[in-house]
């Protein structure tokens, strides 16, 4: 068995390098990790509701009202209506999720990283590509591909389930490292 790199004059393909840019992929998000986060969403909306309810539970009858079943009421629907208040941001961050993808092919990396309203395609050339670089921002891993022009993308593991596993695809089919970033 032979480590050396592929060579196929017919084909063009030369190195590893080729061979791997020859080979198109598509990196979207896990479409499981989408419907839950939506699907979280939802159930937020339902917990919420019960809670509210069971809020207003401990207001009625009002002959029984006081000050202690008044303050958990009180509790009761102020957590409810918090918690209803998530169901919007995981199910647009679901959605959203589910429309990322990166398409890797023999010309180069191309980024869809906008929504159906707000569409934001970038395209990188893999000659053209100066860095690929790795931080820690709070508490997500953010990857950064730097053009050689000064054009750049970020993405992080809010937008990508595995960001490093596509930064590592870009450096190998690049050649470049993973630079740790300040």
């Amino acid at each position: 068995m032979s480590t050396n790199p592929v060579s196929s004059p017919d084909a063009g393909i030369d190195s590893q390098i080729a061979l791997e840019r020859a080979t198109p992929v598509v990196w979207r998000n896990n479409r499981l990790l989408c419907w839950a986060t939506m699907f979280m969403g939802l159930m937020a909306a339902v917990f919420g509701v019960c809670m509210v309810i069971l809020g207003l539970s401990y207001v009625f009858p009002l002959g029984q009202l006081n000050v202690g079943r008044a303050f958990s009421a009180l509790i009761w629907i102020c957590i409810g209506i918090g918690i209803a208040g998530i169901c919007p941001q995981f199910w647009g961050l679901g959605r959203v999720m589910a429309g990322y993808k990166v398409l890797l092919d023999e010309r180069g990396a191309t980024f869809h990283l906008g929504t159906k309203t707000r569409p934001s395609d970038h395209f990188l050339d893999w000659n053209k590509i100066a860095a690929v670089k790795y931080q820690r921002a709070g508490n997500a891993k953010q990857f950064t591909v730097e053009g050689k022009n000064g054009s750049e993308v970020t993405f992080t593991s809010y937008t990508f389930f595995r960001p490093k596993k596509v930064a590592q695809l870009i450096a190998d089919r690049t050649g470049l490292p993973i630079e740790k970033g300040a």
